[in-house]
């Protein structure tokens, strides 16, 4: 068989492929809701116990992208994703065989979550491989995947439940899941021919190379990454408690297991408008990203407070719509928020720096809900604190706001000084040798001084 190439008809069988990926690892992961809700009947489990299950494989998948990382640059991400769908596969279908809410901790919850998390890693890494031209295009695909998925699998495990109750339900999603193995049978290894690119594109291979022998916290010096990472943990504190207890809450004004994920496709069906309308936003240069990133955060937090206070059947639909469209910021926006307060050459760095913090939210705030629950006998306390736990993510969004548009705003000076800098040595040189000689003609100390200045651009605030 002929190798493909990059951005050739074979890469958006792959892509395609990776969608069907990103469908079950969102329909398992983001629907922790109603598995909440099904093995909180089965067990008679305590809230806090059964958030802590049902948060794990959301947490995993955050915790384990190293370790996929790892296995793709040993073994290539064909094998990483192979594996995943294998991990993931068996922890649903052993599933099967619990007999207690303990052995689904170590089925459902840590082998499903590393398993899923794993294949992630994997995928991604292969569209990077094969998609150059469309590179933006085939992620933003991609990403969407995971609201496809929260969106089927709220009807699908409800649907499942009942016919075969809640072992066939985890049996069946298992076999599904199986084949994500056959999916990244599809994801050849390619080489990726670097005699055609650019000195840049050499570069930054180079670099990524040499990074993946150690792990770089250099980033940590940078008080506006400390303040994005302390935001991150309580963004996904909030989405924590939002997200997995949001379909038991709307058994409160009248949902019932038959509908009652009806709530979570609202806001999966919101998720992805926001994401287009966000990944649109977020390319228009005039757009500051960060701010934007930081006003959808405080709009998210305050129609998460808002819940308890119009708890009715529409309240509850709008709301988890709204909720939906402006926290899919962070799956559209964070990349480039990164970027913006860190640089492009600690991008890499950053991004996974980042998710340890993600996933410590997310492992804490499903069970605070539960322990309100079980202190209090409802869910208002626990809505009223995702709502201002998320405006507190914004807040904290405050430092990096100043820093970036400080830096941006001396940047600029720096510019407009080298460019005044250039056109009056220019000018003397033509005074002196005539009007004939271009600036190519500067002697090399000059030209030295000037590229030296725009080097420091690129690497100014390092530390």
């Amino acid at each position: 068989m002929r190798e493909p190439k990059r951005d050739s008809a074979w890469s958006w069988l792959v892509l395609f492929c990776v969608l069907c990926c990103q469908i079950v690892l969102g329909g398992v992961c983001l629907s922790g809701g109603l598995f909440y809700v099904l093995f909180t009947n089965v067990f008679s489990a305590d809230p806090v116990e059964t958030s802590w299950l049902c948060s794990l494989p959301i947490t995993m998948w955050f915790i384990s992208t190293p370790v996929g990382s790892i296995l793709t640059n040993r073994h290539g991400y064909r094998v990483c994703s192979f594996v995943g769908g294998i991990l993931s596969a068996c922890g649903l279908s052993l599933s099967f065989l619990a007999t207690s809410s303990t052995f689904l901790f170590l089925t459902y919850g840590f082998l499903t979550g590393l398993g899923l998390g794993i294949n992630y890693t994997g995928c991604m890494s292969a569209l990077n491989v094969y998609f150059d031209k469309y590179k933006t295009v085939a992620t933003g695909i991609a990403s969407v995947g995971n609201n496809i998925g929260l969106i089927i699998f709220a009807y699908f495990i409800v649907a499942l439940e009942e016919s075969f109750g809640w072992r066939g339900m985890l049996l069946i999603i298992g076999g599904i899941t199986f084949n994500l193995c056959a999916c990244a049978v599809v994801m050849f290894p390619i080489e990726v021919r670097f005699d055609t690119y650019s000195k840049h594109d050499l570069n930054e291979k180079t670099t990524r190379s040499l990074r993946r022998k150690y792990i770089n916290c250099s980033v940590f010096r940078k008080m506006s990454f400390v303040g994005f990472c302390a935001s991150n943990v309580f963004f996904n504190f909030s989405h924590g408690i939002y997200i997995l207890h949001l379909p038991s809450y709307s058994k409160d004004v009248g949902f019932n297991r038959n509908n009652f994920g009806t709530v979570l496709m609202a806001y999966g069906i919101c998720n992805i408008v926001g994401k287009v309308f966000y990944s649109c936003l977020g390319h228009h240069p005039q757009v500051n990203v960060t701010f934007v990133y930081t006003i959808s955060l405080t709009a998210t937090g305050i129609c998460m407070g808002l819940t308890p206070v119009l708890l009715t059947r529409t309240g509850m639909l709008v709301l988890a719509g709204l909720v939906g469209f402006f926290s899919c910021v962070t799956g559209a926006l964070i990349n480039a928020v990164i970027h913006k307060i860190v640089g492009f050459s600690r991008f890499t760095d950053g991004v996974g720096m980042s998710l340890p913090f993600k996933a410590t939210g997310n492992l804490i705030g499903g069970p605070m809900a539960g322990f309100l629950l079980t202190a209090t006998g409802n869910y208002a306390i626990s809505f009223y604190l995702a709502g201002v736990s998320m405006i507190l993510a914004s807040c904290l969004l405050v430092h990096p706001i100043v820093h970036v548009w400080q830096r941006e705003k001396d940047h600029r000076t720096r510019n407009i000084n080298i460019v005044s800098e250039m056109d009056v040595v220019n000018s003397n040189k033509e005074s002196i040798h005539g009007p004939e000689h271009s600036i190519a003609d500067l002697d090399n100390e000059t030209m030295l001084n000037s590229e030296s200045k725009f080097i420091d651009l690129d690497n100014y605030d390092r530390n």
